[in-house]
């Protein structure tokens, strides 16, 4: 060995120490800020790991490698949340070690804080699968950081007007994301939104998709959230044989070859079974489940397939699905169902038209009065552009006008939002507004009578000010005591 390559191999051994003891600060750093400021009732979800970043920017690459199977990312507009939270329970329910980030904070440093949180102090970290839910738009750097193993991509909506404009801006980042991924890997797609079928598949990964092979009854919705009405190759109008909401459903285009593909995986039966219940049948290429189900609402059944589809392109045996699916519960404000007494509470997280839309309709399918309280914040989390409160359907809420019995709204943006359920057509008399979420919360359950359900729709960051506000009144833990 000349003297050059032993004052290389030098170097190179000074470099890697360097490395380790950057990762073993950023790692002390990270979980110090998370002590303290869960000890002030935070979350340490942003914070700690931006601030680890800064000491070491490799950390997520080096904790990720610690996988013994890889890592699995979920992206897209509405469903990250529940999909990561019922695919990491499905690999849990099969006896895998996995490292969620469950917070839902889905940039690169709540990812990194995710890894912080569950490594040892010495910087250790032993897991099966790293299960990361991930912002559309943080995507492909969180795709070439971690080097994922398997990606899912739920849909594609408006979403963040003041970070994102139009869908075309989370299309591209998403295929951004998908062409990043190290070959020999899986991507799971959704195959009822032409907006993501018309991503093509250029790594030559493993493609698998899923969808709904439904016939559920058509109802008065306005469908205000249909962003894709054109086809994406030839831009003529795309013709649907079945919509499920917005722009996903059977789709063909009448002028050239692009459709709907054959899902691998889909939900082809439903039936009720009691309130929030239901019993669903899916077919794994060829192989038909029945499986119970407490989650409510279309997009749920798609949350459900989404994980299944992913985890049965891990190869974890049916048995395991199952198991994880009938035992799941709604995710940390999604549909969150909450008991006081001879009172309920139900949070439901609204940030886009789409999704905003799908949590009305579910209300209004239960029966009985509604008692309701709007929290709108205009955070950076929440997105600072609210005028996508103008393109949701509230007018149904005042054509159930006469089963109305508490409209609250609070947040932020408490007199925007009141105002614009004005324009929809409800009595003005009936709006009361009270900026302070934590006094809202009070008066929406002094007028909530004994055996009714008060109804909580908020924003991202409103949602988490009410889960304090409950957790205080000793209703729900903070996630990271779940």
């Amino acid at each position: 060995m000349n003297n050059k390559h032993v004052q290389l191999s030098k170097k190179g051994g000074f470099n890697n120490r360097l490395l380790k003891i950057k990762l073993l600060v950023a790692v002390w750093v990270g979980k110090t800020l998370i002590l303290l400021t869960r000890i002030l009732g935070r979350g340490g979800t942003t914070y700690p790991g931006r601030t680890a970043m800064k000491i070491a920017p490799d950390l997520s690459f080096s904790f990720a490698g610690n996988m013994t199977e890889g890592s699995l990312v979920i992206t897209g507009t509405n469903g990250k949340t529940t999909t990561s939270a019922l695919l990491s329970s499905i690999l849990k329910e099969a006896g895998l070690r996995c490292i969620h980030n469950q917070s839902g904070s889905n940039l690169a440093w709540g990812v990194a804080s995710a890894f912080i949180n569950s490594a040892t102090w010495l910087a250790k970290l032993h897991g099966d699968y790293a299960v990361m839910e991930v912002d559309e738009g943080a995507f492909p750097g969180v795709v070439r950081s971690i080097k994922p193993r398997g990606v899912v991509a739920t849909n594609i909506f408006r979403d963040q007007l003041d970070r994102y404009g139009e869908i075309d801006y989370i299309q591209k980042s998403i295929r951004k994301g998908l062409e990043a991924q190290p070959a020999g890997g899986f991507q799971v797609i959704n195959a009822d939104d032409p907006s993501l079928v018309s991503i093509e598949n250029i790594t030559g990964n493993q493609r698998l998709t899923y969808g709904l092979e439904l016939d559920l009854p058509v109802d008065s919705f306005q469908n205000t959230g249909r962003d894709m009405k054109t086809c994406p190759r030839c831009y003529q109008k795309l013709v649907y044989d079945r919509v499920f909401f917005a722009h996903l459903g059977h789709f063909r285009c009448p002028f050239c070859s692009f459709k709907r593909p054959e899902p691998d995986i889909k939900l082809t039966g439903l039936r009720v079974k009691a309130a929030n219940s239901v019993i669903v049948k899916i077919n794994f290429s060829g192989e038909e489940t029945e499986i119970p189900l407490k989650l409510a609402g279309t997009y749920n059944l798609y949350n459900v397939l989404a994980a299944s589809a992913c985890a049965w392109a891990l190869k974890i045996p049916t048995e395991f699905i199952v198991r994880a699916l009938e035992k799941a519960a709604p995710s940390y404000g999604r549909m969150e169902l909450f008991e006081l007494g001879n009172k309920s509470i139900l949070i439901a997280l609204i940030k886009n038209p789409v999704g905003a839309n799908e949590v009305i309709r579910t209300i209004l399918a239960q029966a009985g009065s509604i008692n309701l309280l709007i929290a709108i914040n205009d955070k950076i989390a929440d997105g600072t552009d609210v005028s996508w409160l103008w393109d949701v359907d509230f007018e149904q809420l005042a054509a159930e006008n006469q089963n109305l019995s508490t409209v609250l709204v609070s947040g932020l943006r408490a007199w925007d939002m009141a105002v614009r359920l004005k324009y929809a057509g409800l009595d003005p008399d009936l709006i009361q507004v009270e900026n302070n979420t934590a006094r809202a919360i009070g008066m929406g359950l002094e007028t909530t009578a004994p055996g009714e359900r008060l109804f909580i729709l908020p924003t991202y960051t409103a949602m988490l000010e009410i889960r304090r506000h409950l957790n205080k009144i000793g209703l729900g833990k903070p996630y990271w005591e779940d």
